[in-house]
């Protein structure tokens, strides 16, 4: 296999660069695998790192101290593996293999996405290491077949910091964000890509930018209120993320929103609810049902928890194994990349291994 069928592998799948490939799935700077194991329904739940990306006052509900060394995800849809497998066998420079190969792969979504992200918690405050990297592709046109290819990378640090009012029931806070970001809109033909020329065009056609973001974010909680012969918590969260200086230069912009959340603390179930931008500022529709998140989490032991939710109207199915120096994560979820919930769904899997104290 010659060095450019090695690069064009790695384009399809590895990915050098992140983030998503249709307009119409939704672009977020990073997705927590816990919080999609509940169906993405996480703004009043937020008590861990994940505060940082979906609700920072959640930071005053993080009940110990713990540091990350090693906080790595993974993540690809269906159809990845088997498409990588089926390029291996192209020549990706014979014109006729290459048009072959697309005209096989239209209709099909791929998607891969690796995620960094070492971070440091402890009650009030948490701050992280950011690196996402996320490439998704399709064939397009059978006469004239042409790859697609929309993809957004981003590293940075985060920090954030929350704080407890009026007897620890109402929960406010921030975060702050710099990011710097790489990303890639295009389309190349056959011709494009069978070309010595095609490593630099991709080069030339990635754009930069940076960024400094900030979200703001409340939860307010209602303790011990009885229900038959149970005491439930609840909690209602609303934040803002994305805000300040989302404009990434050349690169592709940062989407602000404003979501809101509901979430039931029963014993060791947690049942929660989201409705995330509320604003209809992600993508190009205003789709209710893509915007619902609905989930729930059962810390079956200190050790063991299961999940379970609905996301963009497709099951999420999550469970988190820890101990006091590793983590692991799995994940099994739906990503709806049509422009209405149930039209086109790409269904994905994910893994988070975290080593650390």
């Amino acid at each position: 296999m010659n060095i450019k069928n090695i690069f064009l592998l790695t384009v399809l799948l590895t990915a050098f660069l992140p983030a998503c490939l249709s307009a119409k799935e939704y672009s977020y700077l990073y997705k927590g695998i816990r919080p999609m194991g509940m169906g993405g329904a996480f703004v009043a739940v937020s008590n861990d790192v994940n505060a940082l990306f979906y609700n920072p006052a959640g930071l005053a509900d993080i009940s110990e101290n713990r540091v990350s060394l090693l906080n790595l995800g993974a993540e690809v849809g269906k159809r990845s593996y088997s498409l990588f497998r089926e390029a291996r066998r192209v020549d990706f420079d014979s014109e006729l293999e290459t048009a072959s190969f697309l005209r096989d792969a239209i209709g099909e979504y791929s998607h891969t996405s690796v995620t960094f992200l070492p971070y440091y918690e402890r009650p009030n405050f948490a701050f992280a290491l950011i690196g996402t990297s996320t490439i998704n592709f399709q064939a397009r046109n059978r006469q004239y077949p042409k790859l697609v290819i929309d993809a957004v990378g981003d590293a940075g640090v985060a920090a954030g910091y929350a704080h407890a009012f009026f007897d620890d029931n109402l929960l406010v806070g921030a975060s702050l964000k710099f990011i710097s970001r790489k990303s890639l809109d295009n389309e190349y033909t056959v011709v494009d890509i069978v070309t010595d020329d095609f490593k630099d065009m991709f080069d030339d056609d990635t754009e930069d930018g940076t960024g400094a973001l900030i979200d703001l974010g409340l939860i307010y909680r209602i303790r011990d209120v009885r229900i038959g012969e149970e005491n439930v918590d609840f909690h209602f969260g609303i934040s803002a993320s994305n805000l300040g200086k989302n404009d990434m230069g050349d690169a592709r912009n940062i989407d602000d929103h404003i979501d809101l959340g509901l979430a039931a603390i029963i014993g060791d179930f947690t049942i929660a609810l989201d409705y995330v931008d509320i604003t209809n500022q992600l993508g190009d529709d205003k789709d209710q049902a893509k915007r619902i998140r609905i989930g729930g989490e059962y810390a079956a032991t200190p050790y063991l928890s299961l999940r379970l939710g609905f996301y963009q109207g497709y099951t999420t199915v999550g469970i988190g194994l820890a101990s006091k120096y590793a983590q692991l994560d799995l994940l099994s979820y739906a990503e709806e990349i049509g422009t209405y919930s149930g039209q086109y769904k790409d269904r994905r899997y994910a893994f988070r291994l975290g080593v650390g104290f």
